[in-house]
């Protein structure tokens, strides 16, 4: 599988961005990397932008990949993923959450970054 991969510090916050096909495995591991790497980041905030990611992810995938968020980055403040609107199940989000890391899925930046900056 192919994808591509940005990770980047803007003003406020990390910003990590996937585009292409990552197999299940793959998006695992980043996660993984993302939550090793993140602990020497400037911002404890990351905007992960996945509108561009075209893999499709059963159900219980979305789960799997929710626990491994709330594994590798749970010690980020807050974690705002941006997808496709029509991909928005808030499966992920959910496991995620139910494990101790603050995540909310978007489908506007905007309002990704609007929450991201809020005080609290």
């Amino acid at each position: 599988m192919n994808f591509d991969l940005f990770v980047g510090n803007e003003v406020d916050h990390a910003r990590v961005e996937v585009a292409g096909h990552p197999s299940f495995d793959q998006l695992v591991s980043l996660l993984h990397l993302l939550g090793v790497d993140s602990g020497g980041w400037e911002h404890p905030v990351l905007l992960l932008d996945l509108r561009e990611m075209q893999t499709r992810f059963t159900p219980e995938q979305q789960v799997c990949i929710g626990r491994e968020a709330a594994l590798s980055l749970a010690h980020l403040r807050r974690v705002a993923a941006v997808v496709q609107p029509e991909r928005i199940t808030r499966v992920a989000e959910k496991a995620a959450r139910r494990n101790g890391t603050n995540i909310r899925v978007f489908a506007e930046e905007a309002a990704a970054l609007a929450w991201l900056r809020a005080p609290g």
